[in-house]
This record gives C-alpha cells, structure tokens and sequence, in this order.
C-alpha cells in the first residue's frame, strides 16, 4: 500500500531523481527523472506534484494509487509547510540581496 504522506515527502524532497514515481511504481518515469535530472524540469515537476498529492483526498489517491484501499491521510500541517518554506527561503535570498550580500 501506498503512503500519501510518503509519496508528498520524497516528491517534495527527493522528487529531482524521480524517487516518488519509483516509489508509486512508475519506473518508466522514475527513470526519465533520472535522466533529466541535470535540466531542473525535473525538480519543477516534482514541485508540482508534492502540492498535487499533498492536496489530494484520501478517496482520490486510493483509487489510484492503492486498488481502492484507503490509508492514513496526509496530515494537515505538511501542505502548509510546502507552501510557507519555499516562500521563507525566497523572502530570505531577497533580503540578502537587498542589504548587499552577494551570492
């Protein structure tokens, strides 16, 4: 069986080499992750897919993930945190910019 949780943790933080669609048992996909995984579209993708997954209802991701057998939903505080730490680290690296440090 398929963990939400699991699939929105390593699309968010391992999603560049594909470890997400490996995990749902897409290798196929997994593989071109891999392999493109230089080029950053990856990483954007798998961006969108944390937020995908994570936002999905617990019905939708059994259906398609887990024959219809459903699991513990993602808990409430994991999309908010995908959406607030991208945000902070962006806040930061503009201030950082603005008082003159340079990268």
């Amino acid at each position: 069986m398929k963990d939400q949780t699991s699939a929105v943790l390593l699309a968010a933080l391992l999603g560049d080499f594909g470890l997400h669609r490996f995990y749902l048992g897409q290798p196929v996909a997994g593989v071109l992750y891999l392999l493109f995984c230089w080029t950053g579209v990856p990483g954007v993708l798998a961006s969108l897919e944390s937020f995908h997954f994570a936002f999905m209802s617990p019905e939708d991701w059994a259906n398609r993930y887990n024959a219809g057998q459903r699991g513990k939903p993602v808990p409430r505080w994991l999309p908010i945190v995908l959406i607030v730490l991208p945000m902070l680290l962006l806040a930061a690296i503009v201030v950082a910019i603005s008082a003159g440090y340079d990268f």
